[in-house]
């Protein structure tokens, strides 16, 4: 232990410390800044691919309600025989130009299929099903469902996924704005996947990116086997931002972005990226790892530096305590001559050597001191403790009769209590008054007054007994506590003091009587002051009694 609280190794530890701060710090702000860099460029990443899957889904089915909104409005449905070879022709041609097209037809305005690629539902009403009721109004864009009447007659897809489209419809006006029938289309589901396979490089697969579609019903639209299996977060990321996200399994790096279309349909399709944090954080490990090998050996190069430079700054001053060591012990004739280069240490190597010469004059001009010191403190001493004595003893004694004062009645008050709850002992309280004391000054003056509460305290000091306590409490009231008395007794007591009292003549005034209230402690006191107050309560009813006389409590 004595060995660490060195000068030596203190200047390690300091330097220590300082390298192992400086490269903590360092290594950890590298850190910090570089993971934040990194982690932000794994986040901006993730969003740039979400942002390009969003921005070509939305531009997919813009096409898409461009396409039969523009085919609504061609020449041939405008005026031509709906029904005849030529749209026949024309809706062949546009499925074959789309390879999602599943289907596309035109209804007449009652709902029946007046034509159809491949024929599939010619003839058949469809005036019931919400693509054409929204296309006779407007351009419409349905979300996503199961197919209903096309489920039968399609071909069976090789996935145990159902058919799914997204209706695409559009009204047909005549030359004359009347309503001649609704075209509309139904596009595979399947299209979803094309396009968020073209966005999704081989990296970003390989790093677990997977790319899913939110429905505004909150629920997964895609990929079909997450819907009804995996949990929508409830704490996904505001549209457009970055966050990790505890999923269902572990946590994930997510970003959520709004499908926008540019039609007035509005379908509330959100495009949900997640990433795994582990996979997406790797290269921040892998910096990290790299951080703290870099601080571990710079750390042990730092202590090395710190312990050569400790042993430098310490040598010279491991010897001056060295010979300070020597002074302690009792040599009186040590030379500090240490040989450093530092200015300082040659300076207190000289300055010590030159104490060395005036501790010995000194040593025995301070010892003599030393000995008329201790007289000295020793007179003042003894004369403090008389004078404390002194002051305790006036601060419990009443200045106008020299007897004890309210302070000292309230301490042994205090000191009655607590044996009285020890030992299951009662002692009494006589609280006495003088009667017409107002009178007194009023008539014959305050100086008068002051010697009649004199003579009556030198009275009441005379009567009782050696164990009994009496003490002026204020004004004209004086208390007078009897131990180990029970009321009986008590009562006695205060019938002497009364009829002492009333039987002496006071100079000036003549006669004077008091009136006192007589109360003993009880098991159930909860103060010093209960028998006090007791003692009080009956005293005035003495003075409304007539006065002179005694009274106990009730």
């Amino acid at each position: 232990m004595k060995q660490f609280n060195s000068f030596h190794a203190r200047l390690v530890l300091l330097f220590g410390s300082l390298f192992l701060a400086v490269s903590i710090g360092l290594t950890a702000y590298l850190d910090r800044l570089a993971s934040v860099t990194l982690a932000k460029a794994a986040g901006d990443a993730l969003y740039s691919t979400g942002n390009s899957a969003a921005m070509l889904i939305s531009r997919t089915l813009a096409e898409r309600e461009r396409e039969i909104r523009l085919l609504s409005k061609s020449h041939l449905l405008k005026s031509g025989d709906l029904q005849g070879a030529e749209v026949q022709q024309l809706l062949d041609n546009i499925r074959q130009s789309y390879p999602f097209y599943a289907w596309i037809g035109l209804a007449a305005p009652d709902g029946t299929v007046l034509q159809a690629t491949d024929g599939l539902l010619l003839n058949q009403n469809v005036a019931q099903r919400p693509w054409f009721s929204g296309g006779l109004q407007r351009s419409f864009v349905g979300d996503v469902h199961e197919a209903v009447l096309l489920a039968r007659l399609l071909p069976l897809q090789s996935s145990n996924e159902p058919l799914r489209f997204v209706d695409f419809a559009a009204p047909v006006h005549g030359t004359d704005n009347s309503i001649r029938g609704v075209v509309a289309t139904h596009v595979h589901w399947s299209w979803v996947h094309d396009v968020l396979s073209s966005v999704l490089t081989a990296d970003a697969a390989n790093s677990g990116v997977e790319l899913l579609i939110l429905g505004s019903a909150g629920h997964w639209l895609h990929p079909y086997e997450y819907i009804g299996q995996l949990a929508v977060p409830a704490d996904l990321p505001p549209a457009g931002q970055v966050a990790l996200i505890d999923w269902a399994d572990k946590q994930y790096l997510t970003s959520r972005i709004r499908i926008s279309t540019r039609f007035g349909d509005d379908l509330g399709w959100q495009l949900i990226l997640r990433q795994p944090a582990a996979l997406a954080l790797a290269p921040v490990a892998k910096l990290n790892r790299q951080l703290l090998w870099y601080g571990a050996i710079t750390l042990v190069l730092a202590m090395v530096l710190a312990y050569r430079l400790a042993s430098h700054f310490s040598r010279p001053v491991e010897q001056l305590a060295s010979l300070a060591a020597k002074v302690a012990q009792g040599s009186e004739n040590v030379v500090f001559n240490v040989s450093s280069k530092l200015t300082e240490i040659r300076y207190l190597s000289s300055a010590l050597s030159s104490m060395m010469v005036k501790m010995a004059a000194k040593r025995q001009a301070l010892l003599q001191a030393n000995i008329t010191l201790e007289q000295q403190v020793a007179t003042r001493t003894a004369d403090l403790e008389r004078a404390n004595a002194r002051l305790q003893e006036l601060s419990r004694k009443d200045a106008l009769t020299g007897i004890c004062n309210r302070r000292a009645a309230d301490e042994r008050l205090q000191a009655e209590f607590v044996t009285a709850k020890r030992r299951s002992l009662r002692y009494a309280v006589l609280l006495i008054d003088i009667d017409h004391f107002k009178h007194i000054n009023d008539q014959f003056g305050h100086e008068t007054g002051d010697q009649v509460i004199q003579q009556v305290a030198k009275l009441l000091q005379q009567a009782i007994r050696e164990s009994d306590f009496v003490a002026r409490y204020g004004g004209e009231e004086f208390i007078v506590i009897l131990p180990a008395t029970e009321q009986s007794g008590a009562v006695t007591m205060a019938n002497k003091l009364c009829r002492q009292i009333a039987q002496q003549q006071f100079n000036t005034v003549g006669q004077v009587t008091i009136s006192i209230g007589v109360a003993s402690s009880a098991t159930d006191d909860t103060d010093a002051d209960a028998a006090v107050r007791k003692a009080d309560v009956a005293m005035y009813e003495a003075k409304r009694a007539g006065r002179n006389r005694v009274m106990p409590q009730e």
